[in-house]
């Protein structure tokens, strides 16, 4: 791809009046957190701010390169071990600990205060050093007013500011490790220096918890034509997609590498295969600084965390700054930035996302100091969110735009991960051709019906009615995808957009992961096709699971509509994670496909509704689009919710799913007692009926 020439951001800029700043606010910060009267917590943070100090001194003077492990881990430990469960007991990065001298509505300020900090080190050991000096400069200012006037609103002021008065420089730095290929391709030396010598994965300034390391150990092991077998699944997913969604793939150049740290010996291998292929990879690192939190933040290379209640606490961080007048400001200054990347954006072709499965469950504790999104501020970030994809769509258009997503296995699934891992790289290679034949033989029953009924068995409560589009000329039309293994690997689910109207009922699931958190007994109500009351069995008291489902499946939303009915195919996924006791952890990207699932929020066209779309058979996919995103042509706020999460019913959950005519007749069976019952769709019982046989 051919470089556009864009100016170099100020984040970038060093000289002697930031080291003059730098060394006045360190030597100070050291100087109060020694006074006998120093604030809780100041000691502790000076503590980091040094440590990071002399990180950055040791990338700067070159001694970082010649380190060896024993020093690389010391420094990791000492800028994240406070994070350990054991450690994070007495830190005043844990709100509870801050909330017993602060009070609970002053302590995430203070606890904030760290995790900030903590947050410029991937950029200290890129040589970016002004995010450091930021932090230290607001933790300064924050305790200097502690000590003038006490604990008062002021402290949160500075807060604000602080996000405020930066937000313009930090979006151009974001803006630019997204899409300048310098700096994609520092990340990528990175990347390869770490796929070939595992004392490398601290040079990502990244929170390196060990299953990274055992998952980096276990790679290091495998034939190279494993390796090679897996970067092919995940480039040539991503390559076909553009067929699959009718894209020009001439007019694109780049290509963004999203994935896990322990991973860099597969990445590397498809950053290879991505470049040979005519596109760029371009590489980055996810970053939860307070900009990116309340505004424009995508996933990037990820460490897994060393704590997740520290992660869980922390999540909502930025709703310390939120408030309507920040709006305007993420609005221009993202623009701004984008503005001389408009024609990289342009040929920008979608990410290529590598997710894992596998980490422990966990019970989350809610704590009373960390913020909840509420009233207005929950519509500040609604309405936030959606303006930075409006505008995100005027640089890269939706319907040009591409992608894929596959995931793999960590050691922390359990004593038969090897085993696991094995049955995963066989499910995400499936015969696609085959799974698609057998797919439209499901379609061509679909079809015929204006109506699908869903009901569990079991323990299992769900009756859902979902409403299907009429097709004006079912030759040429369909209402359903035929989905292979492209842009969601493995293959193994038809999916379509339902009408809202008449589509009601409840979906019911016993125990389900989405995105890494298992929710109990979760249960959604619907009346035309939009959630009427919710609720799981998380936490102990009705008001919390509220909450804990109004941020992780409502996403702050009020209410959201049905994006998505599907039913899924890939029953030799289900049978591997029955037989390898790993149902339960499996990723919404493989589970997903082991049953009919709901999606919640936008769907799967979100943005792009007007780019037709095509089956194999050449039939138009005309359910792209319901009641709510067709506000786009009359009321455009209110389209979309920038929101899509899939919640799947197990085959052993399943009763029967139905297809009705107008006058309320069956006209076919899908799936009855959790086996399909379509002629020509056998095939598919035969994981299930080997699974039964050798249970």
């Amino acid at each position: 791809m051919k470089q556009r020439k864009t100016e170099k951001p100020a984040m970038l800029s060093w000289g002697s009046e930031e080291r003059e700043r730098l060394s006045l606010v360190t030597a100070g910060l050291k100087r109060s957190s020694k006074a006998a009267n120093a604030p809780a917590g100041l000691a502790e943070l000076s503590e980091l701010v040094a440590t990071c100090k002399k990180l950055s001194d040791a990338v700067q003077n070159g001694a970082w390169e010649t380190m060896g492990r024993a020093g690389r881990e010391a420094f990791h430990e000492a800028c994240f071990g406070m994070l350990r469960e054991e450690a994070y007991r007495t830190s005043i990065l844990n709100p509870d600990v801050s909330a017993k001298t602060y009070g609970n509505a002053y302590a995430q300020v203070i606890s904030a205060l760290g995790a900030e900090l903590q947050e410029t080190i991937p950029y200290l050991m890129r040589g970016i050093r002004k995010p450091f000096l930021y932090a230290c400069e607001l933790i300064a200012e924050v305790f200097g007013h502690i000590e003038k006037d006490g604990v008062d609103r002021g402290i949160k002021q500075s807060l604000y500011y602080y996000v405020h008065d930066y937000f313009r420089e930090y979006s151009e730095l974001r803006v630019y490790e997204r899409y300048n290929e310098t700096a994609a391709k520092q990340l990528e030396e990175t990347v390869r220096r770490a796929a070939e010598n595992e004392d490398c994965l601290y040079d990502f300034g990244i929170q390196v918890a060990d299953g990274a390391v055992q998952i980096h150990r276990f790679l290091a092991e495998q034939p190279q034509e494993t390796i090679d077998l897996m970067a092919k699944t995940f480039v040539n997913g991503y390559l076909d997609s553009f067929e699959t969604m009718r894209i020009d793939r001439s007019k694109k150049s780049s290509v963004s590498l999203e994935t896990e740290l322990g991973f860099e010996r597969v990445t590397a291998r498809a950053a290879t295969m991505f470049r040979e292929a005519g596109l760029e990879p371009h590489m980055f690192l996810q970053n939860r600084l307070l900009v990116n939190k309340a505004s424009y933040q995508t996933r990037g290379i990820c460490g897994s965390s060393l704590n997740r209640q520290a992660t869980y606490d922390h999540r909502n961080n930025a709703l310390l700054v939120m408030q309507r007048s920040l709006l305007d400001v993420c609005i221009t200054s993202l623009r701004e930035a984008m503005e001389p990347y408009r024609a990289v954006m342009a040929e920008y072709a979608g990410p290529a996302v590598q997710e894992v499965f596998g980490v422990p469950d966990i019970e989350f504790v809610n704590k009373k100091p960390v913020p909840t999104a509420k009233g207005r501020t929950a519509g500040y970030i609604s309405e936030l969110q959606g303006r930075i994809v409006g505008l995100v769509t005027q640089y890269i258009k939706p319907e040009e735009r591409t992608f894929t997503i596959i995931a793999y296995p960590v050691p922390a699934i359990g004593e038969r991960f090897a085993e696991v891992f094995r049955e995963t790289i066989a499910c995400n290679t499936l015969p696609n051709a085959r799974y698609k034949e057998i797919q439209q033989k499901l379609i061509d029953m679909l079809d015929r019906g204006a109506y699908v009924t869903v009901t569990g068995r079991g323990k299992n409560e769900t009756k859902m009615k979902v409403m299907l589009h009429t097709l004006n000329d079912p030759a040429k039309q369909t209402n359903f995808e035929n989905c292979g293994a492209d842009v969601n690997i493995p293959v193994g689910e038809v999916f379509t957009s339902p009408v809202l109207t008449g589509t009601e009922g409840t979906l019911h699931v016993t125990n389900v992961c989405i995105e890494g958190i298992s929710y109990k007994n979760l249960r959604i109500t619907f009346e035309n096709g939009m959630i009427r009351s919710y609720s799981c069995e998380n936490f102990k008291t009705e008001a919390e699971n509220k909450t804990f489902l109004d941020e992780t499946i409502l996403m702050h939303h009020e209410t959201l509509p049905i994006g998505e009915f599907a039913i899924g195919t890939n029953t030799t996924a289900y049978a591997m994670g029955i037989r390898c006791n790993v149902q339960e952890k499996l990723p919404i990207l493989i589970a997903e496909k082991t049953g009919p699932h709901f999606a919640v929020g936008d769907t799967c066209y979100s943005h792009s509704e007007d780019h037709a779309l095509y089956n194999p058979d050449g039939k138009e996919i005309i359910a792209r689009e319901n009641e709510v995103s067709a506000l786009r042509n009359t009321d455009p706020a209110k389209a979309y919710m920038n929101c899509h999460t899939d919640i799947t019913i197990p085959y052993d959950e399943l009763g029967e799913i139905k297809v009705h005519d107008n006058e309320d007749r069956v006209i076919g069976t899908i799936i009855k007692d959790g086996r399909f019952v379509v002629p020509g769709t056998e095939e598919l019982n035969k994981p299930l009926e080997e699974l039964e046989k050798n249970r």
